[in-house]
């Protein structure tokens, strides 16, 4: 973890060192990032998915883990804690989990189609499969605290 990220956690939360977790940015692009905090930071983003690629040393988020939630220029704009955490296949999302998503049209047709095209083409540049059993850590949370 970047040291001055870690500086923002520890001033949020002195004395939580074993929570502290990676920072939060949402989408590949400047622009979702500034859109992702943006909804985030409104209540209207509460869930979120990652492909396991994405954490090649194999540490996942956890319950109770406290990241710093960056914008597109990769300056903090708030905290966010993690509140439940599931492994499940790309093909398993709910009306629910699409609502919490936040994103788009918030419905599982919106997610699947253009989420679909987020994973694969992911997949492609790190030479993995992707296809409707591929399994997504999906990370639900809360804002705990706005920069």
């Amino acid at each position: 973890m970047d040291a001055e990220l870690r500086c923002v956690l520890k001033a949020a939360f002195p004395g939580e060192d074993a929570r502290y977790f990676f920072a939060m940015s949402i989408g590949s692009a400047p622009e979702q990032a500034d859109e992702g905090a943006a909804l985030i930071l409104e209540g209207t983003k509460t869930l979120t998915s990652s492909p396991f690629w994405d954490y090649p040393d194999g540490v996942i988020p956890f319950v109770g883990a406290l990241g710093v939630l960056l914008d597109g220029a990769r300056q903090p704009r708030g905290v966010v804690e993690t509140t439940r955490v599931e492994v499940l296949p790309f093909g398993a999302v709910t009306e629910d989990m699409a609502h919490a998503y936040g994103e788009g049209e918030r419905t599982v047709e919106w997610w699947r189609r253009v989420m679909g095209e987020f994973y694969l083409a992911s997949a492609t540049s790190h030479g993995a499969t992707f296809t409707e059993d591929t399994s997504l850590i999906w990370e639900w949370f809360r804002v705990v605290r706005h920069l």
